[in-house]
């Protein structure tokens, strides 16, 4: 997996969002999470209510962790810890060598041809 350092994320801010909506947290949003909703009023009433507005992103990224569609192999994970409890993963270091050089290979050519040298 590569990671775009140029691009921005609301991924935390959302997150937070999310679980003071689960949670009934009344607290006044900050700017961050004000800038997550779609602008719709929000009401404080003595009873705890709170209306929370969240961006289509987020809505989305909910859609998909309904539907299962996951970048995670859970069995997989699930696995690895087992292996890790029970004392029988084996580490192959030349392996993660390999991905490092090749991870700094790519980003290297990347580099040299986005200057154009």
């Amino acid at each position: 997996m590569k990671v775009d350092s140029t691009t921005s994320s609301n991924l935390p801010t959302l997150k937070d969002a999310v679980s003071r909506s689960q949670q009934g947290d009344t607290a006044p949003a900050t700017g961050a999470t004000q800038g997550a909703s779609t602008g719709a009023p929000s009401s404080n009433s003595g009873a705890g209510d709170a209306n929370v507005s969240l961006s289509g992103l987020s809505q989305h990224l909910r859609s998909l962790a309904a539907s299962g569609s996951a970048d995670i192999d859970m069995a997989h994970v699930e696995s690895i810890k087992q292996a890790i409890k029970d004392g029988t993963l084996q580490i192959d270091s030349g392996k993660i060598a390999d991905g490092v050089l090749q991870t700094a290979r790519d980003l290297l050519q990347n580099k040299t041809s986005s200057t154009g040298n």
